[in-house]
């Protein structure tokens, strides 16, 4: 889809669920891969051309690809191979409230609208490129495509906060499958987050104070939404728990103690 959409391909961050199987790569041995996703979340970047004609483009392009309006004008949707693919687009503007709708471009024309979340200028900050080979839309044949992906931190962020706010499983599980599944363990993900471009940012702080508060042991929200989503039994939900608890403290651990070495008012 990102290589039908011309040259806005390059200044869009993929956020959300599909996220973990591009930042993590190969699995440790025995892990369970990653669900996937049908939604397509993207980071929109608003520091772009004055031109309305940049934003009516990218819409022309996505209903040249058969994507339709969905519910909201910040989500387009189709039907792929008998899936419901819904794309979604989110910014971090001071114009509209957080969580109401901001059009770019408002009165020149176009419908596009990105949805306001707090933390999404941090993965225009920190984001890492991939090539990404696939099959484009409508047997249009295999091609390769660099696709820029929010980075850890700003991922943590992203997660943490769309569970504070939609408290949904699929989100407890995207952070913990990410931190659990992080090469060399969760100790190592806190030590790459602690040397993130964004590690200074005030809400990096509040944020891992939030993870604390959902995280901090078994028998909190986050680590039940996470083993609910996963368990296929009750004594494997129990081991779940603990599991995805000890796996976020050890990254707010180790985040916190060189972030707070390396930016000591960041905290």
């Amino acid at each position: 889809m990102l290589g039908d959409i011309g040259p806005w391909s390059d200044r869009l961050i993929l956020a959300g669920g599909l996220v973990p199987r591009y930042l993590i790569g190969e699995l440790p041995e025995g892990a369970r891969p990653h669900v996937g996703s049908t939604d397509v979340d993207l980071i929109l970047a608003l520091a772009m051309p004055d031109s309305a004609e940049a934003y009516r483009t990218l819409e022309r392009n996505l209903r040249d690809s058969d994507f339709e309006p969905g519910d909201s004008s910040f989500q387009w949707r189709r039907e792929v191979e008998g899936l419901d693919v819904v794309v979604e687009f989110l910014c971090e503007t001071t114009e509209v409230e957080r969580g109401r709708i901001h059009r770019p471009k408002d009165g020149h024309g176009s419908k596009l609208g990105a949805l306001n979340v707090e933390g999404a200028e941090l993965a225009a900050q920190d984001f890492t490129t991939v090539q990404v080979e696939a099959e484009r839309l409508d047997d249009g044949g295999q091609s390769r495509i660099e696709v820029r992906v929010a980075n850890l931190l700003p991922y943590v962020v992203l997660k943490i906060q769309s569970f504070q706010d939609r408290h949904e499983r699929k989100d407890a599980y995207d952070l913990c499958f990410t931190i659990r599944n992080w090469p060399r363990g969760p100790a190592a993900a806190g030590k790459a987050a602690s040397s993130s471009p964004v590690a200074s940012d005030q809400l990096i702080g509040r944020s891992l104070e939030l993870l604390t508060e959902r995280f901090e042991s078994g028998e909190h929200d986050g680590p039940k939404a996470y083993a609910d989503f996963l368990a296929r039994s009750d004594d494997e939900r129990d081991q779940l728990q603990l599991e995805s608890a000890s796996s976020s403290m050890s990254l707010v651990e180790v985040a916190l103690e060189l972030i707070g070495h390396q930016c000591p008012n960041a905290l």
